[in-house]
């Protein structure tokens, strides 16, 4: 049976930020707090989102969120939201500020600290602070979607924040506000994309609109990623990657898989998120090879532009290790610097993820290993 989800409502296009002020005013917030990073107000992005903004609006600023959401980021933003008794938050930025607004949101309104919430997952209500997101790279999908990952502490394993209740209540994808984006950023949070398409489209839910979602994120990756990452000024480009990134949130929706248990193995670090999850896809491709039921491979690769035949999922994993290369991104984990070496705990990782849960086929203990100790290289 078919279960089919409602995303929050979207605004997309050159120029959607200018529908911010309405939409703060119809949620009754008038002094919201902007989350963001400091590169994002280095660069120019943060003052985009305060000139649309009336000029006599009381707004706090918290622009220290990390790289990779941290319990201590959430906490200092909150002690913010508090202090200028703010009534609202807006995220602007990658996936760390966007998922680190969905815990902020609870923390916000719940009687717990961010610890609990994490741990408690069960508890939190329909009692939470209005969110509006506001995505600067294209490809978290993190913008629409009701889960994310948090770090107890720098390097520490994250922790999964998983609510309807954190789901955004709008997001705002202006294109616009991903122009700034350097090339091996847009290069990598591109990818991330691609890994939600695929992950989703084969998952074990049956969602038929998400998969020709999934279907049609991915072919915008394909045709638009290379000139993206080298043109980071062509509008249509952007344009169509950002669409491919919310494509990929809501491919989301259908579950992910292998890729992201991976990802998460070496997520005890402070790589790059969107770079881990593509560097793992080749590997996992190749493992899923004539092993699915059903041409679920077959339809992805014929997405991507590929053959489709039983050997789709080796020239799929083919295809997305030389685009990683095209596009000046690693193919190991080790040449991403990682340098642990405990694999029985990567594999436990792996094998106890809830990512498995939506997988087409769960790689046992024995696979998981191979698998890491590929995609570690």
């Amino acid at each position: 049976m078919a279960t089919i989800p409602s995303f929050p409502p979207i605004h997309f296009d050159f120029g959607a930020i200018q529908e911010l002020p309405g939409e703060l005013a119809k949620r009754g917030v008038d002094h919201p707090l902007i989350i963001t990073d400091q590169g994002l107000v280095e660069h120019g992005v943060y003052q985009k989102l305060r000139d649309a903004l009336p000029a006599d609006m009381a707004v706090a600023v918290y622009d220290n969120i990390p790289e990779n959401p941290t319990i201590a980021g959430i906490e200092q933003a909150l002690d913010v939201y508090k202090a200028n008794n703010c009534d609202g938050i807006i995220g602007l930025g990658g996936g760390s500020v966007l998922d680190s607004g969905k815990a902020l949101r609870v923390a916000a309104t719940h009687n717990m600290s961010v610890i609990e919430i994490l741990n408690n997952l069960g508890k939190i209500t329909a009692d939470v602070a209005p969110y509006i997101t506001i995505p600067t790279t294209a490809g978290t999908g993190a913008e629409i979607t009701f889960g994310g990952g948090i770090h107890p502490e720098t390097n520490a394993p994250a922790l999964t924040i998983r609510s309807i209740h954190v789901q955004p209540d709008l997001a705002i994808c202006d294109p616009e506000f991903t122009m700034t984006l350097p090339p091996r950023l847009t290069a990598a949070t591109g990818m991330d994309a691609l890994t939600h398409c695929v992950e989703g489209f084969v998952s074990n839910m049956s969602n038929p609109p998400c998969e020709a979602i999934a279907l049609d994120g991915t072919r915008r990756v394909v045709d638009f990623i290379e000139r993206a990452v080298a043109d980071g000024s062509d509008r249509e480009a952007r344009a169509e990657m950002s669409m491919a990134a919310l494509q990929g949130g809501m491919a989301i929706y259908m579950g992910l898989g292998p890729i992201h248990a991976l990802s998460m193995a070496f997520g005890d670090s402070p790589l790059h998120h969107g770079t881990l999850v593509t560097v793992a896809m080749p590997a996992v491709m190749r493992f899923y090879n004539d092993k699915l039921n059903g041409n679920g491979l077959e339809r992805y690769a014929e997405a991507m532009k590929l053959k489709a035949d039983k050997e789709s999922g080796n020239r799929i994993a083919d295809a997305v290790a030389e685009m990683n290369t095209k596009l000046g991104l690693p193919s190991t984990v080790r040449e991403m610097g990682y340098e642990k070496t405990d694999i029985d705990r990567m594999v436990k990782e792996c094998c106890d993820s809830g990512f498995n849960h939506p997988a087409p086929i769960v790689p046992s203990q024995d696979e998981y290993e191979k698998l890491v100790t590929e995609v570690l290289g």
